[in-house]
């Protein structure tokens, strides 16, 4: 379910603008015929490619069976993952209402967990009723008292921005301090934010890399991302990009768009690793398809300048259109400078 942040993600790449030069494109992104691959396309194919293969939906349904018998049984921790089967439509087909009627019983049959993930069903709008934020805050504090670390991660946001109760950067700070000790990476990036920044207690740099240290070891993406920003920047560590490619690698194979986007912009344009514009494209294709904008942005810049990949300014002008129109306003100057000097369709 939901693991939401609100880390600072910073993005290396966002101020980055056109250069004059490149190079002279890459053969990984020409086809047999002579035919231009995009890497953007390639790669959300090979991501729906992947999702359809016959062995994954195979053991989500055997998981689902498994989880059916459980909760028939009489177990409700199986009952709670029957539920999110049916929320997700893992191994079956999606049912928000058996969801919902799945989860309110593990719930109040003491499952911690299944009261986190039924308020955030409430939170989505799932459940009808009026005050979905407040109800929502209701089930995560039941779920952080009984142990779930979620419920404490979801609940120190709500009181971080106010969602359904009344803010209190000090609370959020100690549900985000109890969500990490129960094993919440996320927490612990939430934690980290909140010292690096100064809410709900004193500032403290050295702490907070700490917390994202933690929260990157604990799995969460957007730890790896903020702890490989710090690197980047010399922030209360000593500047490094090269211990921040490694931490931006694993953030954007931890699912983190923006850790493969600023990545790239390492191997692009960083100073101590050796550029190579074809693994930047990769990077940037690879953070477009995880949804992006600033990444898509990037994969037009490589585009309109032949950076490891032929030179195309009606495929630059797509993807200058596609950040632009998620709201990067460098994509939207970028498209706009195509069009005036007549090298994109306006």
């Amino acid at each position: 379910m939901r693991a939401p942040v609100i880390a600072l993600l910073l993005c290396a790449a966002c101020s980055k603008h056109r250069a004059p030069g490149g190079d002279a494109g890459s053969s990984e992104w020409v086809a047999a015929d002579g035919a231009v691959v995009d890497p953007v396309d390639a790669i959300e194919q090979a991501t729906r490619d992947a999702g359809s293969e016959a062995g994954g939906a195979e053991a989500f349904a055997k998981a689902h069976a498994l989880h059916d018998s459980g909760c028939s049984g009489g177990d409700p921790r199986a009952c709670a993952e029957l539920g999110i089967d049916f929320a997700e439509g893992r191994g079956v087909a999606g049912d928000a209402g058996r969801a919902v009627g799945l989860l309110r019983h593990a719930c109040e049959q003491g499952v911690a967990a299944a009261c986190s993930d039924l308020g955030q069903l409430v939170e989505k709008g799932v459940v009808a009723g009026d005050g979905p934020a407040a109800a929502a805050a209701s089930l995560y504090g039941r779920g952080c008292d009984g142990g779930s670390a979620l419920g404490c991660n979801d609940l120190g946001l709500d009181y971080e921005q106010g969602a359904g109760v009344k803010r209190d950067d000090a609370r959020a700070t100690d549900l985000f301090a109890r969500g990490c000790d129960l094993g919440s990476g996320d927490a612990c990036t939430n934690l980290g934010y909140m010292r690096s920044n100064g809410l709900g207690g004193p500032r403290d740099g050295a702490v907070a890399v700490a917390l994202y240290r933690r929260a990157c070891d604990a799995g969460s993406a957007e730890g790896c991302h903020d702890l490989a920003y710090r690197y980047q920047n010399g922030l209360d560590v000593p500047r490094s990009e090269r211990d921040a490619a490694t931490l931006y690698d694993k953030a954007c194979a931890l699912g983190a768009a923006s850790g493969c986007d600023n990545l790239g912009g390492l191997y692009e344009n960083g100073t101590e690793l050796p550029h190579d514009y074809e693994r930047a494209v990769r990077l940037y294709a690879r953070g477009c398809a995880m949804g992006d904008a600033v990444a898509c942005n990037n994969v037009g810049h490589m585009f309109e300048l032949g950076r490891g990949l032929p030179r195309d300014d009606a495929r630059a002008a797509r993807y200058y259109r596609r950040a632009c129109e998620a709201g990067v306003a460098l994509g939207c100057e970028n498209l706009g400078q195509l069009q005036r000097a007549g090298r994109a369709a306006p």
